[in-house]
This record gives C-alpha cells, structure tokens and sequence, in this order.
C-alpha cells in the first residue's frame, strides 16, 4: 500500500468512526498530500512520459484534468495556460525529461512559499457585515442568513463534488446546515471568496467579499 493510499484510508476510517476533521487537521492533510504526490507522483509520472512526450518536436502545453470516479481527460494547446494560478502550484519535469544534474535542477520540483492565515469580511447591500475568525465560518452564516435551500439550488460544484447537499464527500471536509444539507468547507479563502461572490451574482444579492 502508497502511503497515499494509507492517508486516504486514515481519513475515511476517521469518518466512520464519526471523529471530525477540523480545518487544522485538514491543513495538515492538504501539506501531506501534496508533499507526496510531488515526492512520489510526479517523479513516476515523468518516468511514463518521457519515451512518448519526446517524440513530439514542438512545443506544446498538455493539462490533465482528474476528477476522481470521472473519466480522465487531457486538453492540449501550443500556447501557455495558467489555470487557477491562484490555487496552483507549479512543479517543473525538466529534471527528468532533459536530464540535467546541475543544481539548478535539482531544485526544479518545488512549490510557491505558503500564504499566511486569511479570513472573509462580507458586507451586505443593507451594511450588515459578517466577518468571523474562520473564513468557513463567515462562508456557512452568509449562506444560512442567504438561505441554504436557496444556494444549495445552484448547485454549485466543488472538485466534482456538489458544493452544498445533502450526500458526505468521502474526502473533503464537510459542515452541518439547517435541514440535513452539508456544505464542503475544504478549500483555501481565495476559493471561498469565489464561491461567494458567484452565490451573490447569481442571486442578485449584490455582496462585497473582501479577503481580510
């Protein structure tokens, strides 16, 4: 067993022991994770690639969109992408596929510096303002005050998952709302901030978001 496989394993006994995963533990999680799949993914997914990629002459950029229970799919195009730069990070294959050996690029597998600690300040049209310790904590009482039935209607999606329902996310961290809904909270603030502002353009609730 990956010790991929034994952190996922970890996480879902923990659920259904029903022992909750506050933000903390799941950062922690997030680290891991990543961590391992830059240590250990990425290292063989560059071995894969390489005999096939180098046969190609010019430059091109592949994006591979996994989803998991979802079919994979790659989307190509020759010029650069940024996809959410916001909430990507950039891990370079160079070292493998030019083998290289000086220190430059040995230190090419690396990640952005980790941003500090954030929260949200909502305010509404009417100058109410709801600003929490926690960003999750600001997100779930402007949805409440908002209406849940009302946003879980959009359904707005989450890494594939329905942002608000009523069905457990087997991984992502999930929090309690009026009438049986769940709401996955298992995201950066920059996320959050998103999500809100597209909860207020799509029903017209006219919020200023502002990460704080």
């Amino acid at each position: 067993m990956s010790k991929l496989e034994t952190l996922y394993n970890s996480i879902q006994g923990l659920k259904e022991l029903g022992l909750p995963l506050n933000e903390e533990t799941l950062k922690a999680v997030d680290n891991l994770e990543e961590e391992l799949i830059k240590n250990e993914v990425i290292p063989r997914l560059a071995g894969s690639i390489e005999p096939i990629i180098t046969q190609i002459k010019r430059p091109i950029v592949l994006v591979v969109d996994y989803v998991p229970g979802e079919a994979l799919s790659v989307r190509l195009t020759r010029k650069r992408v940024i996809i959410d730069e916001n909430e990507s990070k950039h891990y370079s294959l160079a070292p493998h596929l030019n083998n290289v050996h000086d220190k430059k690029s040995e230190k090419a597998i690396t990640s952005s510096i980790k941003s500090p600690w954030t929260g949200l300040l909502v305010t509404f049209p009417d100058g109410r303002v709801i600003n929490n310790k926690y960003a999750y904590e600001t997100m779930i009482e402007v949805i409440i005050k908002v209406g849940v039935q009302k946003v879980a209607s959009l359904k707005i999606k989450h890494y594939g998952f329905d942002f608000i329902s009523k069905t457990a996310a087997d991984i992502y961290q999930q929090h309690k709302l009026p009438d049986g809904y769940l709401i996955i909270t298992h995201s950066s603030t920059d996320k959050k901030k998103r999500q809100l502002e597209e909860i207020s353009q799509k029903l017209g609730l006219g919020l200023k978001v502002e990460v704080v």
